[in-house]
């Protein structure tokens, strides 16, 4: 392999897409990944409009299509009732407006599109069971320090190595992630016949009082994703791998409407981890050095955008090195973005969670602009689903 034009610490979604950018872009990258293996964790996750135009740039649209489900809308529900608050049109119409598809995936089989992809297109560019703790910049780039004490160089630098970042602690915040007072649960469900029956084809958050639900399908209709967030006090360990005890997850929804209910009754084992958060770093960029993804800012799950912006801002990074030579136009450009990203899944995650007066002066006026101005309500979403990154900043 020569050598490289970018190193990109990280083997996950936002490092991958940053490789299969570089790679389009005429860059020789090098992805390094600490594990042993790609072994994505995690269920499922939502790919939306804006994501999905990276991924049409790189020529994986339709893979990520055949190995997705398109649902037929997107939705707000209150949980106790299982009344619709509001609903979006998706699929077909969701891209004649967004210019992209809504794709609902299992993050494993979008990270394998996505290295098969870097395999085909660029072989020697993925090598694993290395882990960089820290850089210098140098007159020449950036010189990487691994845990094993050796060093690489590169002109560039993106890090994309996750919450705990290594790399981050340079850029002006190296607080430890907090724990938000949220924890996750996560099941997959063969969806069967009488679920099919009962369970909505569409993206739905369930509302209700210090807990929501979200459910939707996952290639074929074959599978259920479901997700819920309970507010509790004591911390969960971070990461995928904790067990839920079925009883507690099916105690705390016991409120909610028949489709969820039947999800967790049929669901023969849960996750559990806690969700937790950390400040934006002052900077995203220093000249030849960036972050993206988690380890720039973790995303809460209440915009469904972690991966999404994860993966624009591969692309901004890319284009911006490839212009001019530094991460600084990515940088001007997504913070911004980023910032109102975020703001906006913290505002989520307060009205998802709203109980009695409070919610229903919150839902009504959104449930009434849905019946009488359904066109005001798809507004909402343009400006994130709209955006395309891509445009006017290709990468040849």
């Amino acid at each position: 392999m020569s050598e490289p034009d970018l190193i990109i610490c990280g083997g996950g979604i936002a490092g991958l897409t940053a490789a299969l950018c570089a790679v389009k872009a005429g860059l020789t990258p090098l992805v390094i990944e600490r594990a042993e293996a790609l072994s994505e964790v995690g269920a499922g996750l939502q790919v939306g409009a804006n994501a999905m135009k990276v991924m049409a740039g790189l020529g994986l649209d339709d893979a990520v299509t055949a190995a997705g489900h398109t649902p037929r809308h997107l939705e707000m529900r209150d949980g106790p009732s299982g009344r619709t608050i509001f609903s979006v049109p998706a699929g077909e119409a969701g891209r004649r407006r967004w210019g992209a598809l809504h794709v609902n995936i299992r993050r494993a089989a979008l990270q394998q599109v996505l290295a098969a992809a870097l395999k085909a297109r660029a072989p020697e560019a993925l090598r694993l069971g290395i882990e960089a703790v820290d850089y210098s910049l140098n007159p020449d780039g950036v010189t990487l320090h691994l845990a094993d004490g050796s060093q690489m160089q590169a002109p560039a630098v993106l890090g994309a190595d996750g919450i705990h970042s290594a790399l981050r602690h340079r850029f002006g915040s190296g607080e430890s992630p907090n724990y938000t007072g949220h924890t996750a649960l996560r099941a997959l469900v063969p969806a069967s016949a009488e679920l099919r029956a009962l369970v909505p084809d569409a993206s739905i958050a369930w509302t209700g009082p210090k807990r929501h639900a979200v459910t939707y399908y996952l290639h074929g209709r074959d599978l259920i994703n479901f997700v819920g967030v309970v507010e509790q006090s004591e911390p969960v360990p971070e990461g995928w791998h904790t067990t839920a005890s079925l009883e507690k997850a099916r105690d705390a929804f016991a409120g909610f409407a028949a489709p969820v209910r039947a999800i967790l009754e049929e669901a023969s084992q849960a996750r559990r981890w806690g969700l937790y958060d950390r400040p934006p770093p002052s900077r995203l960029a220093r000249g030849p050095i960036a972050l993206i993804g988690d380890a720039a800012a973790p995303m809460p799950p209440f915009m469904a955008q972690g991966a999404s912006f994860a993966m624009e801002c591969a692309w901004a990074a890319i284009w911006s090195l490839k212009a001019t030579g530094d991460f600084t136009a990515y940088e001007q450009a997504m913070a911004v973005r980023g910032g109102r990203i975020l703001e906006a899944a913290r505002r989520n995650g307060r009205f998802f969670h709203g109980s009695g007066l409070a919610a229903l002066a919150g839902y009504a006026p959104v449930r009434l602009a849905s019946t009488l101005a359904p066109g005001r309500i798809r507004q909402r979403f343009d400006w994130i689903y709209g955006h395309d990154v891509t445009h006017g900043k290709k990468i040849k």
